[in-house]
């Protein structure tokens, strides 16, 4: 249980403690920011009126790890080797084909549920008020 509190108050400092400070000179908003979190105050002189927002999870910590891994997506992106980054034409006329005929047979779907469409609106122009049960 020791061990948990002590987790626990470094976790706090780690929270707390400030350990950037930026200033906007234009807006005269300033932004603190310690190892876990940041809080922006943002003062209105005109109003008097002080807004402050506290984010969790965009501390130096934090903005270091997603640093660290978007440049090992990044990475993984690219390559060095000229034959692998090379694209092959005729693998790519292939896909080309494939997709253009997906899309032939997607428009040619479509062209009948227009046409199916196109007939219930005719049968439903046609239909008159007399052709309906008065039951229902």
């Amino acid at each position: 249980m020791k061990k948990f509190w002590k987790a626990l108050g470094i976790a706090a400092l780690a929270a707390v403690v400030p350990v950037r400070f930026l200033k906007d000179e234009e807006t005269g908003k300033k932004k603190y920011q310690s190892l876990l979190l940041s809080v922006d105050v943002d003062t209105d002189p005109e109003d008097q009126t002080v807004d402050i927002g506290i984010n969790l999870g965009e501390g130096l910590l934090t903005d270091l790890g997603r640093k660290l891994a978007g440049a090992v997506r990044e990475s993984e992106m690219f390559t060095d080797d000229p034959a692998e980054a090379a694209l092959d034409p005729e693998e790519l006329q292939t896909v080309a084909d494939d997709l253009q005929a997906a899309a032939d047979e997607a428009q040619a779907t479509a062209d009948e549920l227009q046409a199916a469409a196109d007939e219930a609106q005719a049968a439903a122009d046609e239909a008159s008020i007399d052709d309906f049960e008065p039951e229902f």
